[in-house]
């Protein structure tokens, strides 16, 4: 707590300097801000960030007015070392990587950048780079932009006993990935007011899933999990878990395969960890020895038969790439997943299991997706209305 607050003050003494440093600094040097190609840099905080953020970095390559370059979260980069291999296969431009200690390097680069944007900045993490970083840029001037980064996001689409109405953005623009229209009554008029529909950017996964029915070999059934996340209390896991375990053992006509999210990952005590990869007839994506292809999110949505998950953001890749998709509740308020299979029993799991191999249930769980996908997300190129956006 102690070393939060001291990096808080350290923070604020060099955001309330910046307007100085900025006055002098256009008196000794050559200010070159506002100059075309407009200097776009896009922060890495998280893992999942890459493949959010890669296809605006390369609609932003193809525009001459815009000149990307990637900064990337000093803990972010030693958790997820494979965020530099993914960025380097696509030839994107790692320029820092950035850490409290470098406030004054960042202070430097950012008197060079025209515009900054990042994913997930908010009062709900006031010590954290994200915050900092956009708190800085506004205070030299910089257009600043958060993109909506799940289909859960704490404070725009998402809201608990911590994290609420009362949750604010930094950044002078919010940009969501379905209409403003449809967000939450509790929302903020300041979030509201910033807010800005672009659609999401995502390096999407949209081909048809390859059905293994008519393969000879087992249909696969993607699990996913973000057991990590504290809107789960212990029932919840409890639930989720033993249904897994049940469905898997008594179902050996599918193959399950667990997919966990990172953070969960890095989380799972050893006695979870145990537990499975003792399940009969589950593979656990991340405890695989890698004989076949990755187990990606991307591999999964487009070779599994269907998919069940927490509620996360895979609800809405699973209903771009038109994979059937159904959601645990145990209890949550999920209107918002609407109008999903929701499943609160293991029952539920096998019923769902049932209709995917029905060829009417089937369709209708497509159907289904598309709908969710039409009210949640607005259609078009997400990567080409921000680079508009932050051009004109």
């Amino acid at each position: 707590m102690q070393k939060k607050k001291l990096t808080q003050l350290y923070a604020d003494f060099v955001i309330l300097s910046a307007p100085f440093y900025r006055f002098f600094y256009a008196i000794f040097c050559k200010d070159q801000r506002g100059c075309l190609p407009r200097r776009l840099v896009l922060l890495i905080s998280r893992p999942q960030d890459v493949e959010l953020l890669i296809g605006l970095y390369e609609k932003a390559q193809d525009n001459q007015n815009v000149s990307p370059t990637f900064w990337v979260v000093d803990k972010c980069a030693k958790r997820y070392p494979s965020v530099f291999t993914e960025l380097k296969k696509k030839n994107a431009t790692i320029e820092i990587v950035v850490s409290i200690k470098h406030l004054g390097e960042i202070l430097n680069k950012l008197m060079w950048t025209d515009i900054f944007l990042s994913t997930v900045e908010s009062t709900a993490a006031r010590y954290k780079m994200p915050y900092i970083i956009t708190r800085l840029a506004n205070a030299l001037g910089l257009s600043t932009y958060t993109l909506q980064h799940g289909l859960e996001n704490s404070g725009l689409t998402y809201c608990n006993k911590i994290r609420g109405p009362n949750l604010r953005f930094s950044a002078k623009t919010v940009l969501t990935w379905g209409p403003t229209e449809a967000l939450p009554v509790w929302l903020s008029s300041e979030t509201r007011d910033k807010a800005i529909a672009v659609g999401c950017p995502k390096t999407l996964c949209v081909t048809e899933n390859v059905s293994s029915l008519t393969t000879g070999v087992r249909p696969i059934i993607g699990v996913f999990d973000n057991l990590h996340w504290n809107r789960y209390d212990e029932d919840y896991v409890a639930s989720f878990l033993s249904h897994l375990e049940e469905t898997a053992r008594q179902r050996q006509e599918f193959r399950f395969i667990l997919k966990s999210h990172p953070v969960s990952v890095r989380r799972r005590s050893e006695k979870l960890k145990a537990r499975l990869s003792s399940m009969e007839n589950v593979d656990v994506a991340d405890l695989l020895e890698r004989e076949g292809p990755a187990l990606t999110t991307s591999w999964l949505l487009t070779h599994a038969l269907g998919v069940i998950t927490t509620p996360s953001t895979i609800a809405l890749d699973c209903a771009l790439a038109n994979t059937p998709v159904a959601v645990t509740r145990y209890g949550l308020d999920l209107s918002y997943y609407s109008p999903l299979c929701l499943l609160d029993s293991a029952d539920d799991w096998f019923r769902f299991l049932d209709h995917l191999t029905e060829k009417t249930s089937y369709s209708r769980l497509k159907q289904n997706g598309e709908c969710f996908r039409s009210r949640v997300l607005i259609p078009g190129d997400a990567a080409a209305n921000i680079i508009k956006l932050m051009t004109s």
